[in-house]
């Protein structure tokens, strides 16, 4: 393993209030713009949908990892996640919670109970939840496939 690793990203400004992302990584570019609440464009990616993404594929790839190494196989994934922002009482804004509602699909009922337990595990390591000072809420949702 490795002690310490960099991302390394590049964000160009191209008008308005718009830009794109890059990194040396050969990603491809995204294009970043500001909410439409604060003057950007419709139907663009936003820090804010970023920050609430990035938490989500955390827990995806952080309960991906835990469920392969314990040996739990799961039919189907789904982690939807809402950020919700306010305006705290200095006036300025911040993402206060962010709510990962995973939806997970085992193949045996003893395979429920598990699940659960690793989704919680993913939640507690979540390298990128544990970067934030928001509220990380978990609202599992795990069935069992008619087998």
């Amino acid at each position: 393993m490795f002690d310490r690793h960099e991302y390394p990203v590049n964000l160009r400004w191209t008008g308005d209030k718009q830009g794109v992302a890059e990194s040396d990584d050969r990603l491809p570019e995204l294009g970043i713009a500001a909410p439409p609440e604060f003057g950007g464009p419709q139907h663009e990616w936003t820090p804010e949908h970023l920050l609430v993404a990035s938490v989500a594929s955390c827990f995806m790839t952080t309960f991906l990892a835990i469920a392969g190494n314990s040996r739990l196989e799961i039919d189907e994934l789904e982690v939807p996640a809402v950020g919700e922002l306010v305006r705290d009482p200095d006036r300025r804004y911040s993402l206060a919670s962010i709510e990962l509602r995973p939806r997970i699909l085992v193949t045996g009922g003893k395979d429920r109970a598990k699940a659960e337990r690793i989704a919680h595990k993913a939640d507690e390591a979540c390298l990128i939840s544990r970067s934030l000072r928001s509220e990380i809420v978990l609202a599992p949702t795990i069935d069992v496939a008619a087998g």
